[in-house]
C-alpha cells in the first residue's frame, strides 16, 4: 500500500473511531442460543422490544431464521396490533390514576402530557408509557425492536405466538391497586437521568448477548425501585416466572424432528434458574451459545 492510500485508510479508521454515527456499527452479539434434543432443534433469541434506528440482525441469526420452519414469538405478528386496542379499552370511567398514586407522584408525570390526559389511565398503563418515554430519551424506538427486524427477514409468512395479547395485558391489569402503585411510584422515585441510564445499560447488556447478566439487571432494577419484597415476588412470578413456564409448555407441540424452529421471547425471560434456557435444559435440551 502506497503512502497516500495508507493515510486515507488511517484517516477513515480515526473518523469511525471518533464518531461511530458516521460508520455502520457492527451488529450486536445478542442473547442467541441453539437448543437440541435428539432430532429436535430450536434457535432461541432474546428479544428487546425497542431498538436503535438502522440496527440489523447478525448475519448468522438471519441465516438461522431463514433455515427455520417456523417463527415463534411471544405474540404472533398477526395479533400484535390487537395489543394497542386492548390497552385503550382499559381506560377508566373516572380519574382512577389519582386514586392509585399520591399527588406528588402524579405531579411527576407531566413528562407524559397534561394531567387530564392520563388521569383516566390505570397505573400499569402509565408505567408502560413512562418506560417507553425513557427509552426514547435513550435513543430507542419500538419500530426498531427485535420482533420488527425478524418479521422483515421472515416476510409475509405466518408466525405463531406463545401467548395471546389478552394474556399479556391481563398479566399487568390484574395486579392489585397497591401493587400497581408501588411499581409506578418506585419507578418515579428514580431521577429521570438514572432511569434513562439504566435503560442504556439494559440495551448494552442485550447487545453483549449475556442472558444471565440481563436477568441480573432486572433484579437490580427491582432493588433500585425499592419495591417491597412481597410486591417484588408477585411481579417476578406473574410477569417473568409464570410466563417462562407458559412459553416452554406451549412450545412443546410446535417442535418437530428435523424441522428447526426459531423462537424469540423477551430477553429478560431467558436467564436465571427459572428462565427459559434453564427450563429447556431441565427437559433434556443441550443449550449452546451461538
Amino acid at each position: 500500500m502506497n503512502r497516500k492510500k495508507s493515510i486515507v485508510a488511517i484517516a477513515a479508521f480515526l473518523l469511525c473511531w471518533i464518531s461511530a454515527s458516521l460508520c455502520a456499527a457492527e451488529p450486536g452479539r445478542l442473547p442467541f442460543y441453539e437448543a437440541r434434543k435428539g432430532e429436535v432443534r430450536l434457535y432461541v433469541l432474546g428479544a428487546l422490544h425497542l431498538g436503535k434506528e438502522g440496527e440489523s440482525l447478525r448475519q448468522d441469526i438471519a441465516l438461522a431464521l431463514s433455515r427455520s420452519s417456523q417463527l415463534i414469538m411471544e405474540v404472533s405478528s398477526e395479533e400484535m396490533p390487537k395489543a394497542a386496542w386492548l390497552m385503550a379499552s382499559r381506560i377508566c370511567q373516572d380519574a382512577c390514576l389519582r386514586r392509585q398514586i399520591s399527588p406528588a407522584s402524579f405531579a411527576k408525570l407531566n413528562v407524559l402530557g397534561p394531567g387530564a390526559a392520563i388521569e383516566r389511565m390505570p397505573a400499569w398503563t402509565v408505567s408502560m408509557l413512562l418506560a417507553i418515554a425513557d427509552a426514547t430519551k435513550a435513543g430507542l424506538s419500538p419500530q426498531w425492536g427485535t420482533e420488527q427486524q425478524l418479521i422483515k427477514v421472515w416476510g409475509n409468512r405466518p408466525t405463531k405466538g406463545l401467548e395471546t395479547p389478552e394474556e399479556q395485558i391481563e398479566a399487568l391489569a390484574s395486579f392489585e391497586d397497591n401493587v400497581q402503585r408501588e411499581m409506578l411510584e418506585g419507578y418515579l422515585a428514580l431521577p429521570e437521568e438514572k432511569r434513562v441510564a439504566l435503560t442504556r445499560t439494559l440495551y448494552q447488556l442485550w447487545q453483549s448477548g449475556d442472558a444471565d447478566a440481563l436477568f441480573e439487571w432486572y433484579q437490580k432494577m427491582n432493588e433500585e425501585e425499592k419495591l417491597p419484597s412481597d410486591t417484588a415476588r408477585k411481579v417476578d412470578e406473574k410477569m417473568i416466572f409464570s410466563r417462562n413456564r407458559r412459553f416452554v409448555e406451549r412450545l412443546q407441540p410446535l417442535l418437530v424432528p428435523n424441522k428447526p424452529v426459531f423462537v424469540a421471547v423477551g430477553a429478560l425471560h431467558l436467564g436465571g434458574d427459572q428462565g427459559v434456557l434453564a427450563l429447556l435444559r431441565a427437559q433434556g435440551f443441550n443449550i449452546t451459545t451461538r
